[in-house]
């Protein structure tokens, strides 16, 4: 089954162009509210979505700062794709879009995910009057991934995640009002990285992280930077 919300509010400039998709399984839901939002591939010959994926994208924007979703792959097994912009969730097993009626718009993120039963659920918020959208992008090829990122509030906020080892745990929170973070998280090995980071704080913060774990039973890695 797959579904396209139009909002009473929507305007003939935001653009929704899914090109070369295949899909066995497929139960989309894509609502874009307000203007200049754009869901498409990442190029014309990269937009394979297929093999029972549920999506639930939803963007929110009432300016003139363009809010953009890139889809690559999303391919094969029982994957799990909920991602918004402008809009946020109280938990990752939340349902429900939240709008707080303040937002400035300008996100991008790159959502890349090959294997098998990944669930990927997360959002990108900032506040009105802001110029400052945030960026993620991800490039995740294993199976059994659980990943819960939020990135909000004014001052950019950048995340490149990368992994190809499996059952990788991952929750990342990047916010605060002015700070612009980044993270860059590499994950690779034969077996699970639990890793939690959180950067906040109006001082700009920065980490990166690179693991290859051959521990058995797995490795664990928490990082906090600002408060």
């Amino acid at each position: 089954m797959a579904s396209l919300l139009l909002s009473p509010f929507a305007k003939a400039d935001n653009v929704l162009e899914l090109k070369n998709v295949e899909s066995d399984n497929l139960d989309l839901t894509i609502e874009q509210v307000g203007a200049n939002n754009t869901i498409q591939c990442y190029n014309d010959n990269s937009c394979w979505i297929k093999d029972g994926i549920t999506i639930d994208l939803k963007q929110m924007n009432t300016s003139t700062n363009e809010n953009i979703i890139e889809i690559w792959h999303l391919e094969d097994g029982g994957n799990t794709v909920r991602w918004g912009q402008g809009v946020s969730l109280v938990n990752k097993t939340s349902t429900t879009w939240v709008w707080d009626n303040d937002e400035s718009g300008g996100h991008y993120s790159r959502l890349d995910i090959h294997g098998s039963n990944n669930t990927l659920v997360g959002y990108q918020q900032n506040g009105g009057g802001s110029n400052s959208g945030h960026i993620f992008t991800s490039l995740i090829f294993s199976d059994d991934n659980d990943i819960w990122i939020r990135q909000k509030n004014n001052g950019q906020k950048e995340l490149n995640l990368y992994t190809t080892s499996d059952g990788n745990t991952i929750d990342v929170l990047q916010k605060s009002n002015g700070g612009e973070h980044t993270a860059n998280i590499t994950l690779t090995g034969s077996y699970p990285t639990d890793i939690s980071l959180i950067q906040r704080g109006q001082w700009d913060q920065s980490y990166s992280i690179t693991n290859n774990c051959i521990t058995v039973g797995g490795c664990t890695i928490s990082v906090q930077q600002g408060n």
